[in-house]
């Protein structure tokens, strides 16, 4: 087996038969703990047995993973390879890595890969360990030997996909592999786009090459798949089980269930997997570089003490299937200052609408308590927006309004306020 032979190697792993090199680093970075978004300016190592998180960071080098070390990387971008030896586990999930991973493990039954949201410009390979490749791609090719369990969910592979021996099963569903998939040796269920039982999994499976099922030991188990090359079986016990929508330019060997039909003709074909629409969620955030509003100094007016300011604008984003309707309401802690207390039913606000293209509407005015009412010392809306809004970000605002009696204490006054989204 070829393995990275671009790096030094200081010892040998041997996976089933198989060599596979295991590289020699200095590192420019050693990371024990979380490292969160920061830019590393080489290679990061992961020594035996430490943690390493990473969250938005950027990696100028390759990942390597020691014995033991767990990588857990999320929204990380790589521009070499990543590397793990005999790891506890290795977890990508978000943007991309633009040389290879590889994962391997002298212990069959011991760590994990799993590749998520991930854009890979090389290739993928494993041994010994569970893989998961969910919503990915993968420019080069998938090799996995002795895997625990394997599973493609919605990911497309610019090369060929090898799985070899996988003792705990295999799984293909919405998967788009350009060359040829082998599935060989595994004594578990071998689902192709298939559910246990036979029926079509939802995302179904196009595989510009060949599709080989060889030696395979277990409930195996074909549907919802298109193979533009050969479709080939040999030495499986029990023999495939073929349901609905298989289609192969030619099969050869033992299967039972339907017979597969003929890919559509053309000279091209296009292939795409649309994911469920993700449940998404409300948020909102401080559209600013400070939490503090800065009220100045209160004029004194005929019978009370007045102060206007704005609130720093909130960004609201709502990203959930069918566009529910929310709303934004806050409310103002009692003003301090070191033992006195005045009410907050002395504020009151008009609320606006600066950036509209989420749907959002503001609420209404609520006048100082000095006026009228209780102020912002109860919950008020601050924008809200109806069932089916429009997607988008909409950002909001609010121009304040405080009125305070002329027998209130001199001093500099605090308040909170609290934020709640309703939907």
């Amino acid at each position: 087996m070829n393995k990275i032979t671009k790096l030094t190697t200081i010892g040998l792993l041997v996976i089933g038969g198989s060599v596979v090199a295991v590289p020699a680093y200095a590192a420019d970075l050693t990371c024990t703990d979380d490292l969160g978004s920061q830019t590393v300016s080489g290679n990061l190592l992961v020594p035996s047995g430490a943690d390493c998180v990473l969250g938005g960071a950027t990696v100028e080098g390759d990942i390597v993973v020691q014995e033991g070390g767990w990588l857990d990387a999320t929204s990380v971008t790589v521009t070499g390879d990543v590397i793990a030896t005999d790891a506890y586990g290795v977890s990508l999930d978000g943007t991309s890595v633009e040389g290879d991973i590889s994962a391997y493990s002298a212990d069959t039954t011991v760590g994990f890969l799993y590749v998520n949201d991930l854009r890979v410009g090389g290739s993928v390979e494993a041994g010994g360990i569970d893989v998961e490749v969910v919503d990915s791609a993968i420019t080069g090719s998938l090799l996995t030997q002795q895997a625990n369990y394997v599973d493609v969910v919605r990911s497309s592979v610019g090369g060929d996909v090898s799985v070899d021996r996988s003792g705990w099963g295999v799984s293909m569903t919405g998967a788009i592999v350009k060359g040829d998939v082998t599935v060989s040796g595994s004594s578990r269920d071998v689902l192709i786009g298939a559910t246990a039982d036979g029926g079509s999994d939802a995302f179904a499976n196009s595989f510009g090459g060949g599709l080989s099922l060889t030696g395979n030991s277990a409930n195996l188990r074909v549907a919802n798949t298109t193979v533009y090359g050969a479709l080939a079986l040999d030495a499986n016990t029990p023999a495939a089980v073929f349901g609905a929508g298989v289609r192969a330019g030619s099969t050869t060997g033992d299967y039972t269930g339907e017979a597969p039909t003929a890919p559509p003709a053309g000279d091209q074909s296009i292939a795409v997997t649309v994911p469920a629409q993700g449940s998404g969620e409300l948020t909102w955030s401080i559209e600013g570089t400070s939490r503090l509003v800065d009220l100045g100094v209160a004029e004194q007016e005929l019978d009370h003490f007045h102060a206007e300011g704005e609130i720093v604008p909130i960004r609201i984003q709502d990203t959930r299937a069918g566009n529910p309707g929310w709303s934004l309401t806050a409310q103002v802690s009692d003003f301090t200052a070191g033992g006195e207390q005045v009410s907050s039913k002395y504020l009151g606000w008009t609320p606006g609408v600066i950036e509209t293209q989420g749907g959002a509407v503001a609420g209404a005015p609520v006048p100082s308590g000095f006026d009228e009412g209780e102020g912002l010392s109860v919950a008020r809306t601050l924008a809200s927006a109806d069932e089916g809004h429009a997607r988008g970000s909409s950002l909001v605002g609010a121009d304040l309004d405080l009125k305070l009696p002329l027998e209130t204490p001199r001093g500099t006054y605090t308040a909170t306020v609290t934020l709640t989204a309703l939907s």
